[in-house]
């Protein structure tokens, strides 16, 4: 994986469980560099195990974000 994608997982793993802006910045973010096909599948492996396995998504508005996010990846890999 390249640095840029390791940096996406940081962000992605540092927003994750989080209850602020930042889950909707970070998940759109990622979805947009999804339809750039900017992301291996191998990064998108990664988020979706992160995602997968989460104790917790924040608040229900939060956890849509997250699902929503799963969904395309999904969709991708």
């Amino acid at each position: 994986m390249s640095n840029y994608e390791h940096m996406i997982i940081s962000a992605e793993r540092y927003a994750l469980g989080r209850m602020t802006y930042i889950v909707s910045l970070t998940v759109n973010y990622i979805l947009k560099e999804i339809e750039e096909d900017k992301l291996s599948d191998e990064c998108l492996s990664v988020i979706r195990d992160d995602i997968k396995q989460a104790k917790s998504y924040g608040m229900e508005v939060d956890k849509k974000q997250w699902i929503k996010l799963l969904n395309r990846i999904e969709e991708v890999i």
